[in-house]
């Protein structure tokens, strides 16, 4: 394996990343145009990328030297994976960098809903003094039913126990996880129990448009809904429908299928004015994994794999 390598950073990083790999030939572009991109990758030998642009068969196919992809992120769904495996390209990423930042914000969203303040803030501000209205729901005598048990799961869960609620997991790659405070469940057991339902999933084909009509139809209880994981797992016109049923007491999404404000469609629009004006639905702009402290926790999970990685040391996974 060669001592030094080409790596090409085209998103901002927190400094304490470039100070790990200040042994290679390092070119920090964060705002690198399109066309200098197609110049520079092509002595790439490490990519380092955020949310930017999607690095696809194409981009990597004019990188003639690339031997891997590091994103500072939890999720892989901005590259073509299957094209890097395909092409023997390693892809890492970093979702122990975040994993406690977005755990503290789907808390932080679930205590919001339950205790109504959202709802009572916007109502302050209208002239409106309402406390029966508001009334809350004590998490310690609910159920909360998580699915995906992976980095970001296993932190929500140990936060919750504090809480003295019940905790229940589902993780379609995992099993063999249950605790004393964690039952571990099948898919069923979440729809019949769960009082609220939380996601923490990867984007794939078997979550994509997981959070439909059927399944909300399925649940056994009225439940509150928290998407912090992506947001083509949820069809928004059917967590509407359940918001409107009241089958859905209240959501809070830190994602959208389309989070492009400027481009949406009207019906998009449409959707996104409904859940604006709901008094039981907290929207954040995909903020969940962003913090001062996960931006510098990110750089250093992945400086760390990378650095491994060149020096031909096995891949060690913070605790």
């Amino acid at each position: 394996m060669s001592d030094s390598h080409h790596i090409l950073i085209i998103d901002e990083v927190h400094p304490v990343l470039l100070d790990m790999l200040e042994n290679h030939s390092v070119i920090y572009r964060p705002h690198i145009t399109l066309a200098e991109l197609e110049i520079a990758i092509q002595e790439t030998t490490i990519l380092i990328v955020r949310t930017k642009l999607y690095i696809s068969a194409s981009w990597m196919a004019k990188a003639t030297k690339l031997r891997v992809i590091g994103r500072l992120g939890s999720g892989m769904d901005n590259i073509d994976t299957d094209y890097a495996e395909e092409h023997k390209i390693i892809c890492f990423n970093a979702p122990e960098g975040n994993r406690n930042a977005v755990a503290e914000q789907t808390v932080g969203m679930m205590l919001s809903l339950l205790a109504n303040i959202n709802k009572g803030h916007k109502e302050i501000l209208n002239g409106i003094w309402d406390r029966k209205g508001n009334e809350g729901v004590e998490l310690a005598n609910l159920c909360v039913g998580i699915i995906g048990y992976g980095n970001v799961g296993r932190v929500l869960a140990a936060k919750l126990v504090s809480f003295g609620c019940k905790v229940i997991a589902y993780d379609l790659y995992t099993s063999g996880f249950g605790s004393e405070n964690v039952q571990e469940v099948g898919l069923k057991e979440i729809q019949d129990q769960a009082d609220i339902l939380s996601l923490h999933v990867p984007l794939n084909k078997a979550s994509e448009a997981m959070i439909d009509k059927q399944f909300i139809d399925i649940m056994k209880k009225p439940f509150y809904l928290l998407n912090l994981s992506r947001g083509k797992v949820c069809v928004l016109a059917d967590i509407i429908g359940g918001l409107e049923s009241n089958k859905i007491r209240g959501v809070a999404l830190d994602v959208l299928p389309n989070e492009l404000l400027e481009a949406l469609s009207e019906n998009e629009k449409k959707e996104l004015a409904y859940l604006g004006g709901n008094n039981g639905v907290i929207l954040t702009p995909h903020i969940g994994g962003l913090t001062k402290d996960s931006f510098q926790e990110l750089a250093k999970v992945l400086g760390n794999k990378i650095v491994n990685w060149m020096g031909n040391h096995p891949l060690v996974n913070p605790k």
